[in-house]
């Protein structure tokens, strides 16, 4: 095989309709992994971190500036061409969703795609807009032909008036008053707009799941220099400069089986999982002067699925919480009140606990469920037949 088709068939950047997505290989092996240890903990748990092949406590957190050119963040602008590639297909549809979970850069793709096409991106209604219902958001489409919306979760509140916009929108779309757009959703915005307003017809594109030996390119190419990277599970290597690398693929399929395919979320992993010896310590002061840090010394990988696990017993208020900051791709504070069944102090308890368990984030002032917790979350709200995303 050639070496520009190798590389293609290693991008992570294969923009597919939904109903061809497919999940990597063992991802459901690596939810009933999951659920397992979930139920075997504290049985386990001390004699598998005996077994570790490396304490956590002989490594520490890569310093920022390493971190930084080991584990970039995500450009997503290659994402946003493939985009519009995938999209000649539809050129007479008057609109077409792009959408991914939670940390799965929809909004970055769709934002880049606009750019790229000198699209208008709608203005962003504020929360009082979305609860009085004010549709001068979609007033705004009517002044081009041909606009975008990077993140539709941000235009819309599970509310009496907060549905009043999309709802509007989607009409005047679909009858050919707006021109043509591309919007971006979150995933879980989809499969709910999907029932509260109906989105029949119109298509749906994605980025396609991907394996642990995309994973490995990934990294390794948005790395420059690719480090030598081991498992503290298993003291295996995990990524390798070596140019035969299927026999270290074994624990990067684990993660994207764990992450459903999805680059962002195993990104967030990496990221935050990365660990260097405890011991290099004195090496990084003397290299912290150089504008590129050393990457090819060696660098360990936490068990990538010792994520941020929520317990059996999870009540409804926590559960009804988390099921709605995904529907609405995070919330802020001041909105919950308006979106669950509970009063304000039962929902910022439940919100604060979430918190202090790492099971939320905040980003830009909207808590969201946290990229390590979001693969144990999504299963508990599954498991509890919540109505759960496509992907």
């Amino acid at each position: 095989m050639a070496q520009g088709s190798t590389n293609a068939a290693l991008s992570p950047w294969d923009v597919v309709a939904l109903d061809t997505f497919q999940t990597p290989e063992r991802t459901q092996a690596s939810q009933w992994r999951r659920s397992w240890r979930a139920a075997t903990t504290w049985m386990i748990g001390r004699e598998a971190s005996e077994r570790q092949a490396k304490q956590e406590s002989e490594l520490r957190a890569l310093p920022e500036i390493k971190l930084a050119h080991v584990a970039p963040s995500i450009d997503w602008r290659p994402a946003a061409a493939r985009l519009e590639q995938a999209l000649k297909p539809y050129h007479d549809a008057p609109v077409v969703l792009f959408i991914s979970p939670p940390h799965g850069g929809h909004s970055a793709v769709v934002s880049h795609w606009a750019a790229q096409q000198g699209a208008d991106c709608l203005t962003v209604p504020t929360l009082k807009e979305l609860i009085d219902g004010n549709l001068a958001w979609v007033d705004s489409a009517t002044q081009t032909k041909h606009w975008a919306i990077p993140a539709l979760e941000r235009h819309f509140l599970r509310h009496t008036h907060g549905l009043q916009g999309v709802r509007e929108l989607f009409e005047r779309a679909l009858s050919g008053r707006l021109g043509q757009s591309v919007i971006g959703c979150d995933s879980w915005t989809y499969a709910y707009l999907q029932h509260a307003v109906g989105l029949e017809g119109i298509p749906v594109l994605t980025l396609q799941g991907v394996e642990g030996e995309q994973l490995a390119h990934y990294f390794s190419q948005a790395a420059g220099e690719c480090p030598t990277v081991y498992s503290t599970r298993t003291g295996k290597l995990i990524l390798t400069s070596e140019s035969d690398q299927k026999a270290v693929f074994k624990e990067l399929q684990r993660l994207a089986a764990h992450c459903r395919g999805h680059l962002g979320i195993a990104w967030h992993y990496w990221r935050e999982r990365l660990r260097e010896p405890a011991e290099d310590v004195d090496a990084d002061d003397q290299q912290s002067e150089k504008a590129q840090p050393d990457s090819s010394q060696e660098l360990w990988l936490l068990d990538a699925l010792a994520d941020a696990e929520l317990p059996a017993d999870t009540g409804d208020v926590a559960t009804l919480l988390l099921h709605t900051l995904l529907i609405h791709g995070g919330l802020e504070d001041q909105a919950l009140k308006h979106v669950l069944p509970f009063s304000d102090h039962e929902a910022l308890n439940a919100r604060f606990a979430l918190a202090r368990r790492g099971i939320l984030s905040s980003q830009q002032g909207r808590w969201q469920v946290a990229p390590l917790s979001y693969a144990s979350v999504r299963q508990l709200l599954e498991s509890r037949n919540y109505l759960v995303d496509p992907l």
